[in-house]
């Protein structure tokens, strides 16, 4: 009889492959009682073998009933071939449908440019590699968390894969918003993951590392110190945005993944006096209407890998040890507006936060180097022992 019925899963329980099956009996491991989630068939046609995929309307095979009834009409077919009476393709079988998990991958992924759409094409190869040409509507929770399993022993760290998991719930989202799924399926709880204290530079190395800038790049990274802002709000402030009358400046604008131009973070604008950092922008800012305020030495406005890439240099330049751009701006400014002696409410409220549990990691952090306060010091405690001895 022409046609195997196979599966390339192996059993959940003992790790053991699964039978192959004519379609006589369905495919079970005999030692867990457990079947495969995804089958597809194996033919002999014109002289080579065939593997097929897909029934005749693009979707995959998720269960053992669905299976037998597309080897039943893939037989049927085959037969009438041979006979005259009909016509087989094999190729009728193995096309995706426009709804498969990677072709809208793909549509998804179009959506984004530059490093993020470097960074999901990474993540994407951990989602393709389990889920590949399922139908978008046949995934289930089920199949989600097998993935998440697979996900895990692959010796990733836990902060990595909850990234990827974050990815695979956003695109999910888009499907359901765009009506190529119905329900939005049930994922995994994410993995815990150790907090890491938070880096972050003092005023006198932040000196340092602006003294190191280029000085055509300067009034930028002058701004991030002085005021906290994200650095895509940095970018995206525009002339329009400097109340001169009223002495303010306003953080309405930043630069989303794809590039253009969103609101800010929450939809929370920043107000920052305008005295406080008027060092930071040229006279011809204020006095001549532009888009965005800080532009580069080519006219242009500012990408954060440039950003990351100059602070870098400098800090290489002035010696101070290299930490994440966002720690050394955003970060640096909340844990030097604790050490000022601003109590935890006014520093939330000055650096924006939707929920003083976040300024509350400054002060965790704060309250840990205060430690180092009390009690001697090491060099103390071991030239009283020598003496002692």
């Amino acid at each position: 009889m022409s046609g195997t019925i196979r599966t390339y899963q192996k059993c959940p329980g003992c790790g053991g492959r699964f039978p192959s099956s004519k379609g006589g009996f369905p495919i079970i491991c005999e030692r867990c009682k457990t079947q495969p989630t995804k089958y597809f068939i194996n033919v002999w046609w014109n002289g080579r073998p065939e593997f097929l995929y897909y029934d005749s309307d693009g979707r995959t095979m998720h269960d053992w009933g669905h299976a037998v009834a597309l080897l039943g009409e893939i037989r049927s077919r085959m037969v009438s071939h041979k006979n005259g009476k009909g016509y087989f393709n094999p190729d009728t079988y193995k096309r995706s449908s426009s709804t498969s998990f990677n072709k809208f991958w793909e549509r998804f992924l179009a959506g984004y440019k530059g490093p993020t759409r470097d960074k999901i094409s990474a993540i994407g190869r951990h989602h393709l590699t389990y889920f590949s040409d399922i139908q978008m509507r046949d995934i289930r929770a089920y199949h989600i968390d097998d993935w998440w399993r697979e996900l895990q022993d692959k010796g990733l760290s836990p902060r990595y894969c909850n990234d990827i998991q974050t990815w695979l719930r956003s695109f999910f989202k888009n499907a359901l918003d765009l009506d190529i799924i119905e329900k939005y399926p049930r994922f995994p709880r994410m993995l815990k993951v150790e907090k890491k204290e938070i880096e972050y530079l003092t005023e006198e190395q932040q000196l340092a590392v602006l003294d190191a800038i280029p000085k055509y790049d300067k009034p930028i990274f002058d701004f991030l110190f002085l005021t906290g802002v994200r650095v895509n709000e940095a970018i995206a402030l525009q002339y329009s945005c400097i109340g001169r009358k009223k002495g303010i400046v306003t953080i309405l604008h930043t630069i989303k993944r794809d590039g253009t131009l969103g609101p800010v973070k929450n939809r929370r604008p920043r107000r920052i006096p305008l005295g406080a950092v008027r060092g930071c922008f040229k006279q011809s800012v204020i006095g001549i209407p532009k888009l965005f305020v800080f532009q580069n030495k080519w006219g242009r406005r500012y990408s954060d890998d440039y950003l990351r890439g100059t602070f870098y240099k400098a800090c290489d330049s002035a010696g101070v040890p290299r930490i994440k751009l966002k720690n050394a701006t955003r970060h640096s400014f909340g844990m030097n507006l604790l050490a000022k002696g601003y109590d935890i409410w006014q520093t939330s409220k000055i650096m924006g936060h939707s929920d003083i549990k976040i300024t509350e990691n400054y002060a965790t952090m704060m309250d840990k180097e205060m430690v180092g306060a009390y009690g001697r010091s090491e060099t103390v405690v071991k030239q009283k022992i020598n003496e002692h001895k």
